[in-house]
């Protein structure tokens, strides 16, 4: 039976220990390595629990009560970098010592950027990746070389 198809049972109590240090960090190796798999192994055993329907469900599950139960939604995360964003785009006036308008303006633009980064990121703006959605056709030729 493959790892990826849910089987419906309960996950044995490392699986669950598991979850439970993955949701830590979201770190599968680190996850691991707490859990009690070897340092050596850690990255495959972190990565193929990960693979397991089972666990990605208990994941899932736990990820969304926990957004429930804190109130942090995406539109709650979305909502304050893009008030952060508006924030740091306003100028500020620059007084001398005295009090005095000097006429200059300063305004925060490294976290503008990183803000205009993160939802960028969030609308696929920004991607190294090729993401292909729908059917490809694959046409497979054999040539035969004599010689």
């Amino acid at each position: 039976m493959s790892d990826k198809k849910s089987t419906t049972r309960e996950l044995t109590l490392k699986q669950r220990r598991f979850v439970e240090e993955y949701l830590c960090d979201l770190n599968a190796t680190q996850a691991a390595i707490r859990t009690g798999y070897s340092i050596k192994t850690a990255r495959s055993q972190g990565q193929r629990l990960l693979t397991i329907a089972d666990i990605q469900a208990e994941i899932q599950r736990l990820m969304a009560k926990r957004s429930e139960k804190t109130e942090i939604t995406a539109e709650y995360v979305l909502g304050t970098i893009k008030d952060t964003v508006e924030r740091c785009r306003q100028g500020m006036q620059v007084f001398d010592r005295e009090g005095n308008p000097t006429g200059e303006w300063k305004f925060d633009p490294s976290s503008v950027m990183k803000g205009c980064e993160l939802l960028g990121k969030h609308i696929k703006l920004f991607s190294d990746k090729l993401e292909v959605d729908g059917a490809v056709e694959v046409v497979f030729t054999r040539r035969i070389i004599r010689g």
